[in-house]
């Protein structure tokens, strides 16, 4: 059973297990060798004999975060054909030509960057940045989700971001539901989201869109899905209500200190229920004062609330209290 276990998690077919061994400076060691095989020569596929076997190579497998790094021990074979007369290094499958790690241990590499920042996953490995970067480029494409082997999502968030600030900007579309982004393409403009949407790699049109405020970018995506419902997203309409209450304090309250002034701002729009007794006192002086502000802040409250609500019948409720 151990033997198997050990098989299962080196995961090297060309090699067979030895031994393990164990010191300060790289924690585990398996000591590998090369099941009997033939190797034949790349330019005439004729039989060839062991030219040398100059040494090993000692290279970074496996990291557990118990153990620590597992490292693996392979031999070095030097082929020589008779025939051609071409001496060559044998390619064992999963061991780089050149390097210091396999290949399993720059896809384990890549998997633990799901979620996570490539500097800590760096860290944690004790690998420079630069080269998990690397890796991470090379390898990421070859494992994202195929759109054959998945339903269409039915409701995407499509938005914007930045390239490089002030300059290029790209949009992309990601699954609202689990956070998959299915497709990014560079540029902003009316006719480069026409051609991102029309490039959208399942058949069927998504039964909604989040999107933000611009009205460019909603008349857009009615163009391309007609029959597709354009939403405003939360954040956006929240952002909405918080400038406009913002410009209103701004305009009737442009008094006092700059102390005073961020005072003022974390009253209005902090939620209630995370302010101090004294401060609702005094919150709610202030806005008997100002009925204009008053219907400003209690509107931001009620769209919290609907946002806030996940079952649509108690949001409906919500919106009929407003009322």
């Amino acid at each position: 059973m151990c033997l198997d276990f050990s098989t299962d998690f080196i995961r090297l077919p060309s090699f067979h297990l030895t031994h393990w061994e164990k010191t300060k400076e790289t924690d585990w060691i398996a000591v590998l060798e090369p099941h009997s095989a033939c190797h034949l020569c790349p330019i005439c596929l004729r039989a060839s004999t062991n030219h040398a076997r100059p040494g090993r190579r000692i290279l970074r497998h496996r990291f557990v975060p118990a153990w620590g790094t597992v490292w693996v021990s392979v031999p070095v074979y030097r082929q020589r054909c008779a025939s051609c007369g071409l001496t060559w290094t044998v390619e064992w499958n999963g061991i780089p030509p050149r390097g210091l790690v396999t290949s399993a241990f720059q896809e384990m590499a890549v998997d633990m960057c799901r979620g996570r920042d490539l500097l800590s996953v760096a860290k944690q490995l004790s690998a420079a940045y630069s080269t998990l970067e690397r890796w991470y480029y090379q390898l990421a494409p070859q494992r994202l989700a195929q759109p054959k082997e998945h339903e269409a999502p039915e409701v995407v968030c499509l938005d914007e971001f930045a390239l490089q600030k002030g300059h290029k900007y790209g949009v992309n579309l990601m699954d609202a539901q689990t956070g998959h982004i299915w497709q990014v393409t560079e540029g902003r403009s009316r006719e480069q989201v026409r051609n991102a949407l029309q490039q959208w790699p399942f058949r069927k049109a998504p039964h909604v869109v989040v999107t933000d405020l611009a009205p460019g970018m909603a008349e857009t995506v009615r163009q391309v899905w007609k029959h597709t419902l354009v939403v405003a997203d939360k954040f956006h309409v929240i952002q909405l209500f918080s400038k406009a209450l913002e410009a209103t304090r701004k305009r009737t309250h442009a008094r006092g200190t700059h102390r005073r002034g961020r005072h003022e701002q974390r009253l209005l729009h902090t939620i209630p229920d995370k302010l101090k007794p004294e401060e609702l006192q005094e919150l709610k002086i202030w806005l008997a004062e100002d009925p204009h502000l008053k219907r400003l802040y209690f509107a931001l409250q009620d769209i919290r609330t609907v946002y806030a609500v996940q079952n649509p019948r108690d949001r409906r409720g919500s919106t009929s209290e407003m009322d």
